[in-house]
């Protein structure tokens, strides 16, 4: 599953790598409130572009490109659903929500092809929140990508035995691909377990006060971008609500 390419970490020697995650975080609400207060095809357009340049400047153009084909589909529905839902500049707001769905996909992804999910364990944990809770949120993201291999897997082996999972209608569709949901929650039940007693054997639950081999720690390059991206994220809400933001943004591209 191509798709999910562009949210696996790859270990690069960049700048953006080094980041704290606490920071790329920040990056990473700060592009999502932006993105959720605009409903215009330029100013959505200039977001997504420039998550594009951070994902150039992490070197992982190629993971977010795989991501983006394989979302093309989704892409697709969106405009789509759009379209046919609203009765006024159809044309601009389903290119917005394209738009959105896109610099909303880049930005996520832009953080987990450089975060670690230790790193991201840490800093859920250095946020207050329990260390069960960050436990799940990482070992969900973790195994994501795990579980897409898994799901390839069961539906070669089911192919390579004869049964071809796209023929026939969409109820037979719907009962050939219950062979490939069986075998795989059979599998992942199994791995549950195997994950539960390796925690137990190292000791997991034992205390709850436990020390860290690495420990975050911000850097100034941190707090410069984190001050940065707050401040223009405050600027730019306060200019919209009093309609001081330049009127070319809000350009029409289309009458439909």
């Amino acid at each position: 599953m191509s798709f999910l390419e562009g949210f696996k970490f790859r270990r690069k020697d960049t700048r953006i790598h080094k980041l704290d995650p606490r920071t790329k975080f920040i990056i990473v609400v700060v592009y999502t409130v932006l993105s959720l207060i605009f409903f215009n095809v330029i100013p959505l357009f200039i977001l997504f572009l420039s998550t594009i340049f951070l994902i150039y400047m992490a070197e992982s153009m190629n993971e977010w490109k795989k991501t983006i084909r394989g979302m093309f589909f989704f892409l697709t529905i969106i405009f789509i659903l759009n379209f046919i839902s609203i009765s006024q500049n159809k044309i601009d707001y389903s290119l917005a929500m394209v738009l959105r769905f896109l610099t909303l996909t880049s930005i996520f992804s832009f953080f987990f092809l450089t975060t670690t999910p230790d790193e991201l364990a840490l800093a859920i944990e250095a946020s207050g929140i329990s260390r069960d809770y960050s436990l799940m949120f990482t070992m969900s993201l973790r195994f994501v990508p795990t579980l897409a291999k898994d799901l390839q897997t069961i539906m070669d082996a089911l192919r390579s035995r004869g049964l071809e999972l796209e023929k026939g209608g969409f109820i037979q569709r719907i009962r050939n691909y219950t062979y490939v949901l069986v075998p795989l929650i059979v599998y992942e039940i199994r791995r549950s377990l195997m994950i539960a007693e390796a925690l137990e054997a190292r000791g997991y639950g034992a205390t709850d006060k436990i020390s860290t081999y690495f420990e975050l720690r911000m850097k100034r390059i941190d707090y410069i971008i984190t001050v940065i991206a707050i401040i223009i994220t405050i600027l730019v809400i306060l200019l919209k609500i009093y309609g001081m933001l330049p009127s070319w943004l809000f350009i029409k591209i289309s009458n439909i």
